[in-house]
């Protein structure tokens, strides 16, 4: 027997083909064969072909650059339950020179006395449906109770921390999910973001990791509530004292948020959530998966492909839509949006009839004062402007920071509150003089 020179394979002896990876044999080869003898050595296989699993159960992707072309890279074969020694790699051969049927080597061939055995091929990832996780311990840490939510990257469950009894939200990615490097980077990218943020009115991550069979998790606050969005099917427009109160609880978040050098980038009424904690909003700013994070001035890379554009239309800053570099003013023009629909039940491109024309708004038309929406709406003009003030078309026209909105905000709510103490003076006022012009009237009658 001899090996093949290209893939270290045994051969027949006078073969022409090798048997595995397709490649001629040439006379030439033989020789080198010969003079080589038995210490040839098994060329290893790069993560860069096949990504790397690293100890601590993580997974460390391929970068994009070093990825073969498709002809190159080896299909993957589980190897099967019985085989005592691992699968070979084969290599597919070259397009212009296909190879001619020929017997193949067995799956369970061992390496050749002397040179190592390949790695076994790795399957990443759950092969179930996300449902059957229900009464699994993740870990031995938590366990995966029953299903309360459910979006494209993945399904959120209520859970358990099993050291503590604590509930708490389990956010799993779909397994279809797990391969794509993008995804896993943006689902890593939003653990790394709300890890470092602990403002009370962010979403609290206690956790995130990978099972051994490749279930990426993030453990997460239990909230009791509802999204902003269905608070506002359910109630309609809200009062503008109410307005300003969530207003000011986003803006705390996006503070923190923004001094970490993490912008949003998908604020939504979908992405704010509302409990109630005695009788008042609480608000937790959720979905920090597509954040941008900054760091001493230079910027992570971003998780899209070029010229892609991650956010939601509606929302979106015109410098968002253009694909510059984004700042927490981005944030706020996004939360001035928000502030339409709160307010009046609508958003001020109502005319709008496709996407383009709602970029063509954000892009070149200013938006009209809230209250000119809906006749029907009460808003103070303080309120107006603040709103007004948010969505600006030139950001360095906006406020400069969401602390700078919180003050203007604090400004607003002071006068909203005096009002109704101006309107009870005002009165008095009106009466006294009333009464007044009344006494006075009746004396001079009197004196006739």
């Amino acid at each position: 027997m001899a090996l093949c020179p290209h893939c270290s394979n045994e051969i027949d002896d006078g073969a022409r083909f090798c048997g595995v990876c397709g490649r001629p044999i040439t006379q030439t080869a033989e020789k080198a064969v010969a003079a080589r003898g038995a210490s040839a050595v098994v060329p290893a296989r790069t993560a860069a072909a096949t990504g790397a699993a690293d100890t601590s159960g993580g997974f460390a992707p391929s970068p994009p650059s070093a990825v073969p072309p498709p002809s190159a890279v080896p299909t993957l074969v589980a190897p099967s339950p019985s085989a005592s020694a691992s699968v070979p790699l084969p290599t597919a051969a070259p397009a212009a020179r296909p190879a001619p049927a020929a017997r193949p080597a067995p799956a369970s061939r061992p390496a050749p006395a002397g040179q190592p055995a390949a790695a076994p091929p790795v399957i990443r990832g759950p092969t179930q449906p996300l449902e059957n996780l229900i009464g699994r311990t993740l870990n031995h840490r938590y366990l995966v109770e029953d299903k309360i939510g459910e979006g494209g990257f993945g399904a959120v469950f209520r859970g358990k921390q099993i050291a503590t009894g604590r509930e708490v939200a389990l956010k799993i990615l779909h397994p279809h999910n797990v391969h794509d490097e993008t995804i896993v980077a943006r689902f890593r990218r939003e653990a790394e973001a709300c890890s470092k943020l602990r403002d009370p009115h962010t979403v609290t991550t206690y956790d995130f990791d990978e099972t051994p069979d490749g279930i990426l998790y993030l453990a997460m606050e239990l909230l009791r509530g509802r999204a902003l969005h269905h608070l506002q099917k359910a109630e309609g427009p809200l009062g503008s004292e109410r307005v300003l109160r969530i207003l000011d609880q986003v803006a705390a978040s996006l503070s923190e948020a923004h001094a970490n050098g993490i912008v949003h980038r998908d604020m939504k009424p979908e992405n704010v959530f509302i409990e109630s904690r005695a009788g008042e909003d609480h608000v937790k700013v959720l979905d920090f998966g597509i954040a941008k994070v900054m760091s001493d001035d230079r910027q992570v890379p971003a998780l899209t492909a070029v010229g892609q554009t991650l956010g939601t239309l509606e929302f979106m800053s015109p410098e968002q839509l253009r694909g510059q570099k984004l700042d927490g003013r981005s944030d706020l023009y996004a939360l001035g949006m928000m502030a339409y629909e709160m307010l009046t039940g609508k958003l001020p491109f109502q005319s709008a009839k496709t996407p383009i024309d709602i970029i063509n708004f954000h892009m070149k038309h200013e938006a009209p004062p809230p209250s000119r929406l809906d006749d029907k709406v009460s808003i103070p003009a303080a309120v107006d402007a603040i709103i007004v003030k948010m969505v600006q078309k030139d950001r360095e026209h906006r406020f400069a920071d969401a602390n700078a909105l919180r003050e203007e905000i604090a400004r607003a709510q002071r006068s909203l509150d005096r009002t109704p103490d101006r309107f009870e003076l005002y009165r008095l006022v009106g009466v006294i003089v009333s009464v007044l012009i009344v006494v006075g009237a009746l004396a001079y009658f009197l004196r006739r």
